[in-house]
């Protein structure tokens, strides 16, 4: 096994930067260019003063060494506590090269920390989660997700599967010679794959939303011109970031900002007042709104009550379908000239809002319809599966497991007992144990270089 190192800390300037190293050379290269200022022998776990030695030059830092096991890998790992900015610790990282280490791919540590046991998979990933995280709410999801519940209920349900198939196919080498042996793998199989299958398509639904704490979503606000969408992005966001003014067609382009709802990562995007006959720069704005909507989580469509419902109700008809429709009828704080039975008459199944982007009445109730629409499948808290993979995978083994309720319908007893190790397989992929090596490089170059 080769010994690895790279730079820990992010690049830019700050008091201290970390170099890491790992693999059996670690305590030699860290004995080369590391001296202590205290007599003895290197004691594991224990940051000893001192400095390090680069280009024939002494600079002060601090190191530690921790002896495998009880490391991150696994392995024996060392670690060089210099000053921050880059210089330092590319010059102790060239210092670690020259003495042996290569430069470590994106993610290696956190693989090693997997191929030698430390971490499963589904842990390996919430480790980038934490990294990502954009929220104090993502970040506390990441750490739940590092502590390998997940892990553990699929190793028990692995467990299962195989008691199962070991059932099955105990019939299935002793046919017609034992009919309790019969009735006992049937029940055995029927008992045991319907309630997996069940609680594995609860964690799917219930996990619909565990994206939207990494990725966030995106919210597009449309409608005609002069509608009030940039006052009510402002409002939304509690800041003045988009342009406002009286005369129609202000916003010509896409605006995208960034916002905390209750803790979600939310993509504001404003677009250009759709309407006929605008000038080519204005089209091009219209053009592009068109094309965020059609990407869009969830649709705001802002109305301006004061107007004819009639000349903007091209715009419910024409947004029918697609992402879930919410309408701020806005400008309350004038005469009406329509309300919300003539919008659901119109629109039925949307979500109406009184606002007033001028004052801020009605935006809070607003935020809230917004944040339930996003978390109609339930808390990304509550989700047991955290990726898309793994989505993938469980929704493998659901199949599987169909297949294999089907086959013992139909008495297909050797069919059902492929299908149960198929499901097996299939789970094993959230953890990866049963993961490619193809599969398992493919996760951790996506890492960042470090980690």
């Amino acid at each position: 096994m080769e010994t690895i190192a790279s730079i820990a800390t992010a690049p830019g300037e700050a008091g201290i930067a970390i170099v890491r190293v790992s693999g059996p050379e670690a305590l030699p290269i860290l004995s080369k260019l590391f001296r202590k200022r205290a007599k003895g022998s290197w004691q594991s776990h224990r940051l000893a003063y001192g400095a390090f030695l680069a280009d024939g030059e002494e600079e002060e830092g601090m190191a530690v060494f921790m002896r495998a096991p009880n490391s991150y890998t696994r392995e024996d790992v060392a670690e060089i506590h210099c000053h921050g900015g880059g210089i330092p610790a590319r010059r102790v990282l060239a210092a670690a090269c020259a003495a042996g280490a290569r430069l470590a791919e994106p993610g290696e540590f956190t693989k090693r920390a997997f191929l030698n046991g430390r971490v499963s998979l589904d842990q390996a990933e919430a480790v980038m989660e934490l990294i990502s995280a954009r929220s104090e709410r993502a970040a506390r999801n990441a750490l739940r997700h590092m502590g390998g519940a997940l892990a553990r209920r699929v190793a028990a349900a692995q467990e299962r599967l195989l008691d199962i198939a070991a059932a099955l196919e105990a019939f299935i080498d002793y046919p017609g010679e034992d009919e309790e042996i019969e009735r006992s793998a049937l029940g055995q199989a029927m008992a045991g794959i319907g309630p997996m299958q069940e609680e594995l398509e609860a964690a799917l639904r219930s996990s619909r939303n565990a994206e939207l704490l990494s990725e966030g979503l995106s919210i597009v606000l449309f409608g005609s011109p002069n509608a009030g969408k940039s006052s009510l992005l402002n409002r939304l966001l509690d800041e003045e970031r988009a342009i406002v003014s009286a005369s129609p067609g202000t916003t010509r382009d896409v605006l995208r900002e960034t916002v905390s709802l209750d803790g979600l990562p939310v993509r504001l995007i404003d677009t250009a007042g759709l309407r006929e006959g605008a000038e080519e720069a204005e089209r091009i704005g219209i053009e592009r709104a068109g094309r965020e909507l059609e990407r869009a989580d969830i649709r705001l469509l802002v109305l301006d009550g004061t107007r004819q419902l009639w000349e903007q109700a091209h715009l419910v008809k024409r947004e029918e379908g697609g992402a879930p429709l919410v309408i701020a009828l806005n400008k309350s704080d004038l005469p009406a000239l329509f309300g919300q039975e003539e919008l659901l008459a119109l629109c039925p199944g949307a979500f109406v809002a009184k606002t007033c982007a001028k004052s801020g009445e009605g935006v809070p109730a607003l935020r809230e319809a917004l944040r339930g629409i996003a978390l109609r499948e339930g808390s990304p808290e509550g989700a047991v599966l955290h990726s898309a993979r793994q989505r993938t995978a469980a929704e493998e083994a659901v199949r599987a497991l169909a297949r294999a309720r089907a086959a013992l319908r139909e008495g297909l007893m050797d069919c059902a007992a492929l299908d149960v190790r198929e499901a097996w397989r299939a789970l094993g992929l959230i953890t990866g144990s049963s993961a490619e090596e193809k599969l398992i490089d493919r996760i951790f170059e996506r890492f960042c270089l470090g980690k």
